[in-house]
């Protein structure tokens, strides 16, 4: 009775120690591709308002007097703020962080212009 227990052990044993492999490699995957879509949404946002700010920037380049300097100055922040998102996830990126800080400042800046930001931004977007 006592060796039918044990190998009924060794396989419990051999199954948890399978089933605990699997799971992180399964984690692992699933991670991956959650990370990757994620920072996919979070690139195209950054985008998004850096472009926006490029565009304000030029416009007020090539119309002098059509852009407030207080406002080109947002603009060029924003532009800093969007730069000094990290490319990678390390401990201490402070993602969220940086991202509302972006969004602030954005919304600074469109206030600054009379810029309508319901008509600026796709309705899927600022989801953080």
């Amino acid at each position: 009775m006592d060796r039918i227990a044990d190998v009924e052990r060794e396989f419990e044993s051999a199954g948890y120690a399978e089933g605990i492999a699997a799971g992180r490699a399964a984690g692992i995957a699933e991670g991956r591709e959650l990370g990757c879509e994620h920072g996919f949404d979070i690139g195209k946002d950054l985008g998004f308002y850096r472009g926006w700010a490029q565009a304000w920037l030029r416009a007020a380049a090539a119309h002098p007097g059509l852009v407030p300097d207080r406002a080109q100055a947002k603009l060029r922040a924003i532009q800093d703020a969007v730069d000094a998102v990290p490319m990678t996830n390390d401990d201490g990126a402070h993602f969220a962080e940086r991202i509302k800080a972006v969004q602030l400042k954005f919304k600074v800046a469109a206030a600054m212009l009379g810029a309508s930001i319901a008509t600026e931004l796709p309705t899927e977007t600022l989801s953080y």
